[in-house]
């Protein structure tokens, strides 16, 4: 009998496919989700999946999810990874649980100028020291939705900011290798994977791929910071996120996205190819209403924009001293960082120990 595999996040960008992927696979699956009525939680629900509804931070929860688990797929959220890791971590060893893949950020290290990147450390050390679970990191870059979070300017002007060269994976592709390592973990314990999209793509020939889908002309921009901030803020995103989003444009200017890829991750563990950028585009873009080529679409553009430029600008600094982040001596970005490059260029880890754990494994 195939054992039950806990996906947290499984209403999100990657716990979705990964749940449906071992669904299809024919294991059974509970599926952590704060909102049981959420349309994704509600179609896990019928093809199958067990929901459980739950607060990702409270281990009271996260204990009730674990029981009767070998192995689980764990993804961190902002803005709260180092709560979140830290607490699953903690249920994990209290309950022994086998095996887990982590989602993890290929920036992670320890000196970076972003807190989300140095808690994704902070919670990786957390998970490798874990002396009864076995670990897989999975460690993407820069995601293929992300750069469709402006869709008013990209689709209806044109205008598509410059972060730099990449290979961007889709979510769907996360997903399934997360769902691919879990069926078999044993042979993937204390490996780390690059999972990029199929190829590495400068930002004028992403420009080109989303004109052709859009049929419109898209040429690349280089906004400056604090407008880019301020079309951010018109779009809603909180300035938790938005403060953090800077440096990862800033490591795009220093080629960090496009170390390393693109890799065959996913052609190796899924048996499939990585989906192209075009894919990502028709996928996240094109069924955007924004991206219809209309008059009424170009007046709301316009609005928009008018918007985003009447937005107040704020100081991310400012800010991220308020909210009491941790600031160290000679932090660095991780596509300027010596140290970093050296461990990501193959940063599997040994987790011998576990080997014993998978031989009692059942699909």
């Amino acid at each position: 009998m195939k054992s039950k595999i806990l996906i947290t996040a499984a209403n999100g960008h990657t716990g979705y496919p990964a749940a449906r992927e071992l669904l299809r696979l024919g294991f059974p699956v509970r599926a952590f989700v704060r909102n049981a009525d959420a349309a994704t939680a509600r179609e896990l629900k019928k093809q199958g999946a067990e929901i459980f509804a739950g607060d990702i931070q409270d281990i009271r929860d996260v204990r009730k999810a674990l029981e009767d688990i070998e192995r689980a797929y764990f993804v961190p959220t902002y803005p709260n990874v180092l709560f979140q890791g830290a607490t699953f971590a903690s249920a994990a060893r209290e309950l022994a649980l086998k095996h887990v893949v982590l989602v993890s950020q290929w920036l992670s290290a320890n000196a970076h100028p972003s807190v989300y990147t140095k808690e994704h450390w902070l919670v990786d050390d957390i998970f490798r020291g874990l002396e009864t679970t076995g670990l897989t990191m999975l460690n993407p870059g820069l995601f293929g939705f992300a750069y469709f979070m402006t869709p008013q300017p990209l689709a209806q002007f044109g205008i598509f900011p410059d972060f730099g060269s990449n290979a961007p994976p889709s979510n769907e592709d996360i997903g399934l290798v997360a769902a691919h390592i879990l069926k078999d973990p044993g042979k993937h314990v204390g490996k780390t994977y690059r999972v990029t999209g199929r190829e590495l793509l400068s930002a004028p020939q992403m420009a080109d791929v989303i004109g052709k889908v859009l049929g419109r002309n898209v040429k690349v921009m280089e906004l400056p910071e604090k407008m880019l901030l301020k079309v951010l803020g018109a779009m809603g995103y909180p300035r938790m996120d938005i403060s953090q989003v800077r440096y990862y444009i800033r490591e795009g200017q220093h080629n960090t996205w496009n170390f390393n890829a693109p890799t065959s991750v996913v052609r190796d563990i899924v048996g499939k190819e990585a989906d192209d950028f075009e894919t990502i585009v028709r996928r996240y873009l094109l069924p955007h209403p924004m991206a219809n080529q209309t008059f009424v679409n170009k007046i709301k553009a316009m609005i928009f924009m008018i918007k985003a430029m009447l937005t107040p600008s704020w100081d991310p600094e400012k800010f991220e001293k308020e909210q009491g982040f941790p600031v160290f001596k000679h932090m660095t970005l991780s596509g300027l960082s010596k140290e970093w490059k050296a461990t990501h260029v193959t940063n599997n880890f040994s987790q011998k120990k576990h080997n014993d754990n998978y031989a009692n494994f059942s699909n």
